[in-house]
Formats: structure tokens, C-alpha cells, sequence
């Protein structure tokens, strides 16, 4: 990636950081509520064995998201929010025209 990160567009992220790992954290919060609601009697092992596999897997995303802060890796960072839906399209639409179209460019790609 080469693009060059602006430092308008690296301290909008940072300041949007805390409100999109709110929105992981609730998404995985919701998630757990889920997973126990769905628990039967008697198959409590079960449900927690699931419950643990599940939080493995929202782990792995959250240090895709959030793991490794610099600037250097802002346009990765910012295209792993997209794609787990962790930034709103007006969110999105602050940052520079270049880093957007760095962003879309990378997510054809995929």
C-alpha cells in the first residue's frame, strides 16, 4: 500500500477509534446475550464450549480492527471498520477523496 496517510485523515480515525470499538464491543455484547439465550438446560458445557469459540473468533476481528495502531497501517485499519460495518457512511465521508478512493479501490480488490 502506497498510499501516504494524511494527518487530517489519521486524526479523524483516532478520534472515531473509541466510538467504532463501542460499536464491536456492543456488536459482540449482543452477541453473547445470543448465545446464552439460545443455552438449553443440560447442555451447559456446550453453550459455554460455543460462547468461547464465539469470543475467539470477535478476538481475531477486534485485533484486525484495532491491533497495531499506526499510522502507517491507518488505510488497513480503516478498510477492516468498513467491512465490519464499524463506521457509518457519513463517518466515512470526512476523510479525504484520496483515502476514500484508496479504501474503495482495496475493497474491489477483495
Amino acid at each position: 500500500m502506497s498510499h501516504a496517510f494524511p494527518e487530517a485523515d489519521w486524526r479523524l480515525l483516532s478520534r472515531l477509534k473509541p466510538r467504532a470499538l463501542d460499536r464491536m464491543c456492543w456488536r459482540i455484547l449482543q452477541g453473547v446475550q445470543e448465545h446464552v439465550a439460545a443455552a438449553r438446560p443440560g447442555e451447559a458445557h456446550r453453550a459455554y464450549l460455543d460462547l468461547y469459540r464465539y469470543l475467539q473468533e470477535q478476538d481475531k476481528i477486534v485485533a484486525r480492527c484495532f491491533d497495531d495502531w499506526r499510522r502507517s497501517r491507518a488505510l488497513l485499519l480503516l478498510l477492516n471498520w468498513r467491512a465490519e460495518g464499524l463506521i457509518t457512511d457519513e463517518e466515512f465521508a470526512a476523510f479525504s477523496p484520496e483515502t476514500r478512493q484508496a479504501v474503495e479501490a482495496l475493497q474491489q480488490e477483495l
